[in-house]
């Protein structure tokens, strides 16, 4: 349990920043002089180079964990995360942006490697929990951090929430490094790593549980990635600009809160019921709330559907994930769970630039957003299908 808690300390504090970099991107790109029709644009090519660095390099990191150390991949991400932050706290126009958001493709592919060592670890009967409570620091990372960094956003200026990040990544570094300890009877692979990666890669190719997962997993993503960069304008646009930071980090907040309460009690239902049927209502309530936000008109409901649809997202999440750490051998759990980042890294950059060109010929509608995402999650039930009888976490795969 200590062990889940210092990795769920760990994602806490890295979704909390990249809640503020998510959330409040749209006001930094004001903030340094981009004219009002190129915001939505810009951001969306933003989110793109965000990720297109990282790529490459999403079937190393597993392979290097189960080769030399589990410990320097997960400290590496905290590692440049730090060093992320602090330099966006002092960057000055948005050509500077492009240089830096590269380096958030890599902090990414830590989440994979502490999963399998928390697979290794926890107890079988309690494996479902220990997943969703490390699975529901994400979201309350988003809840407290949006939400606390929203006045900070008014009143100093995002660049200011930028330095407290950079900080209280070094503290997670700090935190990794004196109390991550792996264990030294840890059976360490003597082959190559490109092995590993050929290895990793044909075992997602070839099984059809890890496919099924990819495909669902880059589903629901894309309807997410289609629509979270603009969150702050779409707010805009049904409260006004009044306090904008503020009112938007209360919508995330909500959000996260929603979703970090959620998965864990939904984590421990899927250990009695199983997580196929669990992962099958979490889509049908995020496709169904994400079609909804698009009629809503106020702040309030908009914020109760979102909160919804937290929960649904976030659950989802859980249910593969789980679904992967208990369905894949030893030998390549670490690899293919890392791998999962392959159809985040897709649906981000595809999500990205299709948000972009929606916008385009939607002269800047940002409800035909959360109409396609709708679309996006709820063909996620397709392949989800299929997995509607992956049973608990004992790893049964029952009828």
């Amino acid at each position: 349990m200590r062990l889940t808690l210092l990795f769920a300390f760990a994602g806490f504090v890295e979704s909390m920043a990249f809640g503020h970099y998510l959330t409040f991107l749209p006001i930094l790109v004001r903030d340094l002089g981009v004219a009002e029709i190129d915001i939505a644009g810009m951001v969306g090519l933003l989110s793109t180079a965000s990720l297109l660095a990282g790529l490459p390099l999403v079937p190393f990191w597993g392979a290097w964990a189960d080769k030399y150390s589990r410990k320097a991949i997960i400290v590496r991400s905290a590692v440049v995360e730090a060093v992320l932050f602090l330099l966006l706290a002092f960057v000055g126009d948005t050509m500077h942006l492009f240089l830096l958001v590269p380096l958030v493709g890599l902090v990414l592919g830590n989440t994979g490697v502490m999963l399998a060592e928390i697979t290794d670890r926890a107890p079988r009967a309690r494996l479902g929990f220990a997943i969703s409570l490390v699975g529901a620091s994400g979201p309350l990372g988003l809840a407290v951090g949006p939400a606390l960094g929203g006045p900070v956003v008014d009143h100093l200026g995002v660049q200011v929430l930028f330095l407290v990040d950079a900080l209280l990544s070094g503290v997670a570094v700090a935190a990794l490094v004196l109390w991550y300890h792996e264990r030294a009877d840890r059976r360490r692979t003597t082959e190559r790593v490109m092995t590993l990666v050929r290895r990793s890669l044909t075992a997602v190719i070839r099984t059809p549980l890890a496919r099924t997962v990819f495909l669902t997993y880059f589903l629901l993503l894309m309807g997410q990635r289609v629509v979270a960069p603009f969150l702050a304008l779409f707010v805009e646009h049904i409260n006004g600009p009044l306090l904008l930071g503020s009112t938007v980090g209360i919508v995330a907040g909500v959000y996260g809160l929603a979703a970090a309460v959620g998965a864990p009690i939904a984590g421990a239902a899927a250990d009695r019921r199983g997580f196929g049927r669990v992962l099958l209502v979490a889509i049908g309530i995020t496709a169904v709330t994400s079609g909804l936000a698009a009629l809503t008109e106020e702040l309030l409901p908009f914020m109760v559907d979102y909160a919804i649809l937290g929960i649904g997202f976030a659950t989802a999440g859980s249910m593969l994930f789980a679904m992967l750490a208990t369905g894949l051998p030893d030998t390549i759990r670490s690899s293919v769970l890392n791998l999962s980042l392959v159809p985040m890294y897709l649906s981000g950059i595809v999500g990205s630039l299709l948000a972009v060109r929606i916008l385009e010929d939607a002269s800047g509608d940002l409800r035909v957003l959360w109409l396609v995402s709708a679309v996006c999650i709820a063909l996620a039930l397709v392949p989800a299908w299929s997995l509607r009888g992956i049973g608990r976490a004992r790893g049964t795969l029952g009828g």
